[in-house]
């Protein structure tokens, strides 16, 4: 049955980075949990009616689901290996912040400065969440200038997704002088690591009339720089983006010069 697959396929996850992520998915999965591993694919249809959520949010479980089952098939557990149907990729979201959001939301984080921190460095390095919060002193050189993101400590380092060397600009420079270095995290509260502000985030979201996630301050810079035309391969790798086509795919269109070239042999 597909239950006793997703189990052992969990107690797996539980050495990976990828575990939080994917015991969410498996849990989504519980009505598949009677399936037959040969008769699954019957059943998909039925899921996805039923989940009732996005597609994207649909395929990254249906991807857990095909994970399980390959890493299964890998073991010998199984010895047939069906095929997991998807839904059609959505198109790649675009959200962002203007200037005006931008200053409503770090004024109304000014009461929570662990929050209010991660929001500038957020926006002075186009990182993700978990690259900023888990951020050490040690990934910061004021010599030479720059913020390595990527950690080199753990054995599955690699397996991350990417994150960029971002040299460090007069005000991430001054930011980052600015704070205490009493905990070796660059943010943190009570001199303990933050995870998560999930709360405080909440809040601000009431006060400022967003609906956003702080994903999205990492949309909201690479639009910027594709508006204020910075060359793509330079905002992939400050993305840490493992291909520029990556990069180009999402904000490429947000270029003044995006197909400018094109449409001048276009004249009627």
């Amino acid at each position: 049955m597909i239950k006793s697959i997703l189990e052992a396929y969990g107690k797996h996850l539980e050495k990976t980075i990828t575990h939080k992520r994917g015991m969410i998915a498996i849990q989504n999965l519980s009505f598949l949990h009677d399936c037959s591993i040969r008769n699954v694919s019957k059943y998909i249809e039925p899921y996805i009616h039923n989940r009732k959520v996005s597609a994207g949010t649909i395929n990254r479980e249906l991807a857990v689901l095909q994970a399980a089952l390959r890493w299964s098939f890998k073991r010998g557990d199984i010895d047939f290996l069906p095929s997991i149907p998807r839904l059609p990729s959505p198109p790649p979201r675009s959200q962002f912040l203007n200037d005006s959001q931008v200053a409503a939301l770090l004024d109304a984080a000014k009461p929570y400065p662990h929050v209010h921190t991660f929001i500038r460095i957020a926006l002075m390095t186009g990182q993700r969440k978990e690259a900023i919060l888990s951020l050490r002193w040690d990934q910061v050189d004021f010599q030479t200038g720059l913020v390595d993101f990527n950690e080199h400590t753990t054995a599955l380092s690699y397996r991350r997704k990417g994150r960029g060397v971002v040299p460090m600009s007069d005000a991430l420079r001054e930011l980052l002088l600015g704070l205490d270095q009493d905990c070796s995290f660059v943010i943190h509260q009570n001199r303990r690591r933050v995870r998560d502000f999930r709360k405080v985030w909440s809040n601000l979201m009431k006060i400022t009339g967003l609906d956003i996630t702080p994903h999205v301050l990492r949309h909201t810079v690479a639009t910027q720089l594709a508006q204020k035309n910075v060359p793509m391969p330079q905002i992939s790798r400050l993305l840490g983006h493992r291909s520029t086509a990556i990069t180009e795919r999402v904000y490429a269109k947000f270029s003044p010069d995006f197909c400018r070239q094109a449409v001048t042999h276009l004249n009627v």
